[in-house]
């Protein structure tokens, strides 16, 4: 890209997008960080090493910029115009639609549904269109759940997705656009298999801009819903906290003024912060417990291999400890520590007499070898 056409981009975005730089990069930056991304590959981390910034910066930045430039897609790229069925041009005869939908098929199916329903005064934009993106975008989320990942089925009576909670919600994380599909009924799925069953084959590089656009407004859309009604719930909290105080201030003449409504806000975040640090030291509690139950386990594994470690000496030693005796020939020690060693209880009882009784344990055990 020359430098005329790297000002006509950063024209571009900071006219129709409203892009601004911040205290730390200017525009220009920001787009030539995003471009150099996109020409060579750069990773994350190669990136923080060259500009000093961290990279949790560097992604929303580029995310930043590839969002603004998508938005773009109506300017940057050219509509395509259609080849007219009388065009003379022997060349356009083998370039027609025989795969796709033809030109102009939101008005055909506009008469279609007119004359099916006279009186429903639907028109193609934007009732057949919406919900032609509506029951497209849905297919494709199904099939993608079905197709690249694990822990998502199919009932093939009641035709809707069946997963766990779990892992639906781990899901919805990633990809947005999927909230509510878990267990609701899509019976059209088999029948758009034959419409759309081929749009994505080869996977994300398939999403045109128009697409990726209208998911980028839609989790934005969420998002603002999600912002205004966690700023709903916190402006009714204060009313109500604010009549409550009102209320105590009429029942007690001398009660002091009420806090304002910035307090509150503060005491209702510090609630929520509590919570999750309740979680938080409930989650680590449960972590130490397992982990002093792996402890015990493995002083118990130690004290066995302990015990097995002397016993195996005590064995190594006994022939030792026959010899010291000095009374018994070479065959009743062989004799003698041959059958100590079959029990472990005679051996343990061997060890733990004095060495005074060791000679009259030894005569014991000859005799229980040799009976008279």
């Amino acid at each position: 890209m020359d430098r005329r056409s790297f000002s006509k981009l950063c024209y571009l975005l900071m006219m129709h997008r409203k892009l601004k730089g911040n205290r730390n990069m200017s525009i220009n930056e920001l787009v030539i960080s995003f471009l150099h991304i996109i020409a060579h590959n750069v990773k994350n981390r190669v990136l923080k090493c060259q500009t000093a910034r961290s990279g949790e910066t560097i992604s929303r930045q580029f995310h930043l910029i590839l969002n603004s430039i998508l938005r773009l897609h109506n300017i940057l790229l050219k509509k395509p115009e259609p080849i007219p069925e009388d065009c003379t041009d022997e060349r356009w005869k083998w370039f027609k639609s025989e795969n796709g939908f033809r030109i102009w098929y939101f008005v055909h199916l506009e008469k279609l549904v007119a004359a099916k329903l006279p009186s429903s005064s639907l028109k193609a934009t934007p009732h057949i269109d919406s919900r032609y993106k509506l029951l497209k975008r849905r297919f494709h989320a199904i099939t993608k759940m079905l197709n690249r990942s694990s822990g998502f089925g199919w009932n093939d009576v009641v035709k809707c997705i069946i997963t766990t909670k779990d892992v639906f919600n781990d899901w919805v994380k990633r990809h947005p656009t999927t909230i509510g599909l878990r267990n609701k009924e899509f019976p059209y799925h088999d029948d758009l298999m034959f419409v759309w069953g081929k749009d994505h084959a080869t996977g994300a590089n398939a999403e045109t801009p128009v697409d990726a656009v209208e998911e980028i407004n839609l989790c934005d859309e969420e998002f603002d819903t999600f912002n205004a009604e966690t700023h709903a719930e916190c402006y009714k909290g204060e009313e109500s906290n604010d009549v409550n105080q009102a209320i105590r201030k009429s029942e007690t003449p001398d009660s002091s003024i009420c806090p304002s409504n910035k307090k509150l806000t503060t005491r209702k975040r510090k609630g929520k912060i509590d919570d999750v640090l309740g979680d938080l030291v409930g989650e680590i509690h449960k972590y130490v417990i397992v982990v002093n139950e792996a402890n015990e386990e493995m002083k118990g594994i130690s004290t066995y291999f302990k015990k097995q470690t002397e016993s195996s000496d005590r064995k190594m030693k006994i022939y030792d400890e026959l010899i010291e005796l000095s009374e018994f020939s070479g065959q009743e020690i062989m004799d003698v520590g041959e059958y100590i060693l079959k029990d472990e209880y005679n051996v343990e009882n061997f060890f733990a007499l004095p060495k005074t009784f060791r000679r009259n344990y030894v005569v014991k055990q000859l005799n229980e070898i040799h009976p008279k």
